[in-house]
């Protein structure tokens, strides 16, 4: 059994309530699918799977107590479905992954460190929820640095890229998914 991902939680004494719950998954590898920021190329273009924010302000909402009229909610949930609708396409995709701990920002600036490209986010096209984005206002936190638990980023090829779009749009976990930006 190859070990794939592992995760570690840290709290400070006395900051845990008695329960962690740790779960693991056990998949098979998508055939013909090869992932890597190795394979993005300048003109490629980067899919978000739906509205970013909505876990972390969700938090920090309910941490900090904040009794705005809105229903925010947590975007927690599997993408499983988002990367078996992409995986059509196999030879087009280039790199997916969930933008949890920095957001969608720590997640690009990985893919561009130490690269000989850059990327270029359309701000107008990055889809964000009005309540997320008015607890981020509130806190004076940039919604591009805050956790999401159930969306995707992907860089593709701009070939398939309309047909990744709208196969996420078809899934309710891809309903809010849009083109932000391009390598």
């Amino acid at each position: 059994v190859q070990i794939v991902t592992g995760d570690t939680k840290v709290v400070a004494r006395g900051q845990c309530d008695k329960l962690f719950i740790n779960t693991a998954g056990i998949g098979r590898k998508i055939e013909n699918l090869d992932l890597g920021i190795n394979r993005i190329e300048q003109g490629d273009l980067i899919i978000t799977s739906g509205t970013l924010g909505d876990h972390g302000m969700a938090i920090m909402a309910a941490r900090e107590k904040l009794t705005l009229n809105n229903d925010l909610k947590s975007d927690t949930g599997s993408v499983h479905r988002l990367v078996a609708a992409a995986a059509k396409w196999p030879e087009s995709i280039k790199f997916m992954r969930d933008p949890t701990r920095g957001g969608i920002a720590a997640v690009l600036g990985e893919i561009v460190e130490d690269r000989p490209f850059g990327i270029v986010l359309k701000e107008e096209k990055i889809p964000y929820n009005p309540d997320a984005r008015a607890v981020s206002e509130v806190l004076g936190i940039d919604l591009m640095h805050v956790a999401c638990e159930g969306r995707m980023l992907l860089i593709c090829s701009p070939d398939k890229a309309s047909n990744i779009l709208e196969s996420w749009k078809n899934l309710p976990e891809g309903v809010g998914a849009a083109i932000i930006g391009e390598v």
